[in-house]
């Protein structure tokens, strides 16, 4: 009899190990249930977010796109605008030259700086106020296309009048005839 009784603690102790052990095992599978599900949770919030950005970046390119492609056709219209509005000025202006104006132009012994300062000699009043007109709407021009530049472009704009001087130092120095008149440009 106390065989029996000793299989029966035994068997008594096994089922309180099963049972615990089971208990511990199902909260074991809650826990990895629970962090699982935690962890699918932020994965799926990561790739929502990625997703999300990746959206908005195609959307705010695409935008900026479109906003740079109105920009270029109003500054092209307003470039077409400003070039047919100088050709307009400059054809008044050749309009109102006198015939020794003219022959100040057409001397081909003279340099650009000594037709320049031969010109401004002899240049009306009226002349002298389109001049000083032109020279305004240039420098508005100037400042409003300069305005709407991408700092690329501003940079791209330097670069060539670096590339442009240094020529034009060279031109300069090997003795062009025109006594360096294109100082500057």
């Amino acid at each position: 009899m106390i065989m029996k009784r000793q299989i029966k603690y035994v068997l008594i102790g096994i089922s309180a190990m099963l049972i615990s052990s089971g208990a511990v095992l199902a909260q074991n599978q809650e826990q990895v249930k629970t962090q699982t599900q935690t962890q699918l949770k932020a994965q799926n919030q990561e790739q929502v977010k990625t997703q999300t950005q990746t959206q908005l970046k195609a959307q705010n390119q695409e935008q900026v796109k479109t906003q740079t492609q109105t920009q270029l056709k109003s500054q092209n219209k307003e470039q077409v605008r400003v070039q047919e509005q100088k050709q307009a000025m400059v054809q008044e202006f050749k309009a109102t030259l006198t015939e020794e104006q003219k022959a100040i132009l057409q001397n081909q012994k003279m340099t650009r700086e000594q037709k320049r300062q031969a010109l401004q000699e002899c240049y009306s009043e009226e002349q002298k106020a389109m001049l000083q007109q032109n020279k305004q709407v240039r420098e508005q021009h100037r400042e409003m296309v300069k305005g709407n530049m991408t700092e690329a472009q501003k940079e791209q704009i330097r670069n060539n009048g670096r590339e442009q001087s240094k020529e034009t130092q060279k031109e300069n120095t090997a003795g062009n005839g025109d006594g360096g008149a294109r100082k500057g440009r």
